[in-house]
C-alpha cells in the first residue's frame, strides 16, 4: 500500500513515542472545548487567534486592549471577554478581530505540536474541510489529542477515530500505528451513539458542573464551517480563505 500515513497520539505526554520527527501536518484536537471554540470563532469571522501559554501573558495582552478568550479548569478567566464555550462566539462582535486564546489543555497541545510541523486546528465543526486540505497537501498526518492534563480523553480519541476513518476510507491515507487503529475501532463502535459514549467521560462529567448539556452537545453536533485554522508564526489564521 502507498499513501500518506496517519498516526494518532492520545496525549502530549506521549509525543516522545511517535514515529514522526518533523515536517508533518499536526492536527491538534481538543473537542471539549478549545479546538471546537477556535473553529467556531473562525466560522463567525474572527481574523486570527493568538494562543498564549499562561494567564499572565493573556492578562498583559488584555491590558493592551486585546480581546481575550480564556479558562482555567473549565472556568472563564475573570478578566476574559469570552470563556471556552463555542456557542459564545455565535452572536458576538468578533468578525475581523483578533482574539487571544488561553486554555488549560488546548493551547499547550498547540505549542507542543508545532515542534513536529505545521499545526492545524480541527473539531467536528470543520472535520471535512481539514481532511480535504490534508488530502491535497499529501503529507503524513499526526493527530494530537490534547487530553486532560496529559491524560487520555475519550472524546478526543473518538474524534481522532472519526478523522482517521475519513482520511483512510475517503482519501487513501494509511493507518499503521496501534493508536490510529484503536481510535478507528473506537469511532466505529461509538459513532451511532456518540453522546451516550462521551457522556461517560470524566472530562464531560467535570464540565457538566460548569456548562449546560446543550452547549456541550454542540461540540459533537455543531454547525459546519469550511475553515482550516493553521498556526503561522504566533497566530492562527484560516488558510481556506
Amino acid at each position: 500500500m502507498t499513501g500518506p500515513l496517519v498516526e494518532v497520539c492520545f496525549s502530549p505526554a506521549l509525543l516522545k513515542t511517535v514515529t514522526y520527527k518533523e515536517d508533518v501536518n499536526v492536527v491538534v484536537v481538543d473537542i471539549l472545548r478549545a479546538t471546537t471554540a477556535i473553529c467556531t470563532a473562525f466560522g463567525y469571522g474572527v481574523a486570527s487567534v493568538i494562543p498564549v501559554s499562561g494567564e499572565d501573558e493573556a492578562l498583559e495582552m488584555k491590558q493592551r486592549g486585546m480581546l481575550v478568550s480564556g479558562e482555567r479548569d473549565g472556568i472563564k478567566l475573570p478578566f476574559a471577554d469570552f470563556g471556552n464555550s463555542p456557542p459564545e462566539f455565535r452572536n458576538s462582535p468578533i468578525r475581523g478581530k483578533d482574539i487571544v486564546f488561553c486554555t488549560t489543555n488546548g493551547t499547550q497541545a498547540i505549542f507542543h505540536g508545532k515542534e513536529f510541523g505545521k499545526v492545524i486546528i480541527a473539531s467536528f465543526v470543520n472535520q471535512e474541510a481539514v481532511c480535504g486540505w490534508l488530502k491535497n497537501d499529501q503529507k503524513d498526518v499526526l493527530i494530537l489529542c490534547a487530553g486532560c492534563r496529559d491524560k487520555f480523553s475519550l472524546e478526543d480519541a473518538i474524534f481522532a477515530g472519526a478523522m482517521t476513518d475519513l482520511l483512510v476510507n475517503a482519501y487513501g491515507f494509511i493507518a499503521q500505528c496501534d493508536a490510529s487503529i484503536a481510535s478507528l475501532m473506537l469511532w466505529n463502535q461509538t459513532a451511532k451513539s456518540i453522546m451516550k459514549s462521551v457522556s461517560r467521560s470524566s472530562h464531560y462529567l467535570r464540565l457538566l458542573g460548569i456548562e449546560n448539556r446543550k452547549r456541550l452537545r454542540y461540540c459533537f453536533f455543531p454547525e459546519k464551517f469550511h475553515v482550516v485554522p493553521v498556526l503561522e508564526g504566533d497566530r492562527i489564521t484560516d488558510i481556506s480563505l
